[in-house]
């Protein structure tokens, strides 16, 4: 299944979609996953982090 983006899947560079994961780290402290992303376009680096969203059952 394709990933959905929220905003961080777009570099805040260029607005590029084009990004690739460089670095995945779990912070124990916050409870995420961190991902470092880097753009294949502009070459620019940011991080993104992982937020579980609840689904309802309406929703499908």
């Amino acid at each position: 299944m394709p990933m959905k983006y929220a905003e961080g899947g777009q570099c805040p560079s260029c607005g590029s979609s084009d990004s690739q994961v460089i670095d995945i780290r779990y912070r124990p402290s916050h409870k995420r996953v961190v991902r470092r992303r880097s753009c294949r376009t502009c070459g620019r680096r940011w991080n993104t982090v992982e937020i579980r969203i609840k689904e309802r059952k309406e929703d499908y």
